[in-house]
C-alpha cells in the first residue's frame, strides 16, 4: 500500500512540474456567506412546496433566519493561442441542513461529508493564429445584450465564435438548451448573431439577432432537466387555481431582433437597448389554465422591451437611474405579448436587470441559493413589467463603501383577469423598494457588509401564512423586508 501510494505521488509531482512547460494554470473564485433575516420573503408555487424563484407574499408570515454559503472555483489553463476552463460550485442552502447526503445545495449539517459539487463550466477555446478570431466550445456562460432578459448569465453547452475587426466586434454561436431523445425532433436550440460598431471608444452601437428553435412541444410536460418548456407560461394560472397547463405544439422558431448602444460624454454615460420578439406556435393541443385548447390552432408571440440607463459622477460617488418597459398580455389578448425567455426552459435561465441592484423586486447579481424576486424574469408569468431604479454609490474613506437605492415595479398587463371563484378582478401588482448596504474591506479580497431592503406592496394577494397556497384575492399580502450580513473572499 505504501509503495503504491509513493508511486502515485511521484506521478502527480512529475505532472505538476511538467505542467508549466505545457500550459499556464491560474485559479480564481470566491467564498461567500450570507446570514439572512427576512419577513414574507418566500418563494414557491401554488401547486408545490416552497423553493421556486418568484416571491409569493402572504399575510402574517413568520420571520425566517438562516445562513447560506457559496463557493466557486475556476481553473484556467492557457498555452499559446489555446486553453481550457473548469469552473465548479459548492452551495449550502442552509447551515445545518444535512450531512452524509448526495445532492446539490446541501451538506452543511453536522459532520458534512456530502457529495455536492456542481459543474458550471467545462470548455476549451482557441484563437486562430494571426487572426482576432476565437472559438469556444463546451459548457460555458453566455448572456444576451438585453440586460439578461432573454438568457442572462446562463450556462449552456455550445460553440461560440468572437472576433474584432476595428471598429467592429462580432459574436456568432449555437447552444443546446435541451436534448431530449436523440431519435426524435424534440430539442431546444439557441442561435446567436451580434455585431457591435464602435467608431470611437466612447460610443457603441450594436445589432442583435437571436433565435430559439423549440421542438419540445411534442412532450407537453417538458423535456429538459427541469421538465420545462413553454408550458411554464401557465405559472400565472396556477397561482390562482385555474387548473393545469399542459399543451403541445409543433416545432417552432422564436425570433428576437434588437439594438443596443452606449455613449460616454465626460462624467456622464447613457446606455440602452430595445428588441422585438415574435413567433407563431402552431398545432396546439391540450389545456392552458384548465381550459381546452382548440386542437390544431395557433397563437402568435408579439412582444417587445426597451431599457434606458444613465450614470453620472456626482460629488464623492456615482449616481445612476434606469427604467425598463416589457410588454405583457391582457385578459382580452389573443396573442402572447410577453417575451419568451430562457426561464421557460430552465430555472434561472433568464437573470434580468441586475444592473438595477434591487434586492426584492428583481433578481440581484449577488444572490446565492435564496435568490427570489417579485418578478424573477421579465415575462413575469405573462404580465410583463414596468420597472425603474435609482441609486448612489460612494466611498466613505478607503475601507468603507456605501450604496443607497430605490426601485419601482408594476405589471404591464393583468394576464389572468377575473378570479373565477369570487368574480373579483385581480389587480395589477405594484411595489416600491428602498435598499442600502455598507461594505468594509478588511484586506484585499476580503469584504464584510450589512444589507437591508424594504418593499411596500400594493394590490398583492395573500398566498398563505405558513405554506404557499392558491392566492386569496380577498386578502392583501404584507410588505416584505430582508436584512443580511455578508462576508465575501474573492481570489
Amino acid at each position: 500500500m505504501r509503495k503504491g501510494f509513493l508511486m502515485v505521488l511521484a506521478v502527480v509531482l512529475v505532472a505538476a512540474m511538467a505542467a508549466p512547460a505545457m500550459a499556464d494554470l491560474t485559479t480564481s473564485g470566491f467564498v461567500r456567506i450570507k446570514e439572512h433575516v427576512e419577513q414574507n420573503y418566500r418563494s414557491g408555487n401554488a401547486a408545490g412546496p416552497q423553493g421556486g424563484s418568484f416571491i409569493l407574499p402572504g399575510k402574517d408570515v413568520g420571520t425566517a433566519t438562516y445562513v447560506e454559503e457559496r463557493g466557486r472555483f475556476a481553473f484556467d489553463y492557457k498555452s499559446e493561442n489555446a486553453g481550457a476552463r473548469a469552473f465548479f460550485e459548492i452551495d449550502f442552502a442552509n447551515w445545518g441542513d444535512s450531512a452524509y447526503t448526495v445532492g446539490r445545495n446541501q451538506g452543511a449539517g453536522l459532520e458534512g461529508d456530502s457529495i455536492n459539487i456542481e459543474t458550471k463550466n467545462v470548455y476549451a477555446w482557441f484563437t486562430i493564429p494571426n487572426t482576432p478570431i476565437t472559438l469556444t466550445a463546451g459548457l460555458q456562460t453566455q448572456t444576451d445584450s438585453f440586460g439578461g432578459m432573454i438568457f442572462g448569465y446562463a450556462d449552456m453547452a455550445g460553440v461560440f465564435v468572437t472576433g474584432k475587426m476595428a471598429p467592429v466586434q462580432y459574436r456568432f454561436g449555437w447552444a443546446k438548451f435541451q436534448e431530449a431523445s436523440s431519435l426524435r425532433d424534440d430539442d431546444v436550440d439557441l442561435y446567436v448573431a451580434e455585431v457591435k460598431f464602435s467608431p470611437v471608444k466612447e460610443a457603441r452601437l450594436g445589432v442583435d439577432f437571436y433565435a430559439i428553435r423549440d421542438a419540445s412541444g411534442s412532450t407537453p410536460a417538458g423535456a429538459g432537466t427541469f421538465g420545462t418548456n413553454l408550458n411554464t407560461i401557465g405559472r400565472g394560472f396556477s397561482d390562482y387555481g385555474y387548473g393545469a397547463t399542459a399543451f403541445g405544439y409543433d416545432p417552432a422558431m422564436i425570433y428576437y431582433i434588437g439594438v443596443d448602444g452606449a455613449v460616454t460624454v465626460g462624467p456622464a454615460s447613457v446606455s440602452g437597448f430595445a428588441f422585438y420578439n415574435f413567433a407563431e406556435l402552431e398545432g396546439l393541443g391540450g389545456t392552458i389554465g384548465g381550459s381546452p385548447v382548440v386542437a390544431g390552432s395557433s397563437i402568435d408571440v408579439k412582444a417587445f422591451a426597451v431599457d434606458l440607463r444613465a450614470e453620472l459622477n456626482a460629488g464623492p460617488g456615482r449616481f445612476f437611474v434606469e427604467g425598463a418597459y416589457v410588454s405583457g398580455s391582457g385578459s382580452s389578448d389573443t396573442d402572447f405579448k410577453a417575451p419568451i425567455v430562457a426561464g421557460n426552459y430552465a430555472l434561472a435561465g433568464s437573470f434580468p436587470l441586475t444592473s438595477m441592484d434591487l434586492q426584492i423586486l428583481l433578481p440581484n447579481g449577488d444572490d446565492i441559493n435564496a435568490s427570489a424576486a417579485l418578478a424573477y424574469d421579465v415575462q413575469n408569468k405573462g404580465r410583463g413589467i414596468m420597472a425603474g431604479a435609482a441609486g448612489f454609490r460612494m466611498k466613505l474613506g478607503d475601507p468603507l463603501a456605501l450604496k443607497v437605492g430605490a426601485g419601482y415595479l408594476a405589471d404591464t398587463k393583468n394576464f389572468v383577469g377575473t378570479d373565477f371563484t369570487t368574480g373579483r378582478t385581480i389587480n395589477k401588482h405594484k411595489a416600491f423598494e428602498v435598499n442600502a448596504n455598507l461594505n468594509y474591506t478588511i484586506v484585499k479580497g476580503m469584504d464584510i457588509g450589512i444589507y437591508g431592503a424594504y418593499a411596500w406592496l400594493t394590490d398583492w394577494e395573500n398566498y398563505g401564512q405558513t405554506t404557499v397556497g392558491v392566492a386569496n384575492v380577498l386578502q392583501e399580502a404584507d410588505n416584505i423586508y430582508k436584512a443580511m450580513f455578508r462576508m465575501n473572499y474573492a481570489f
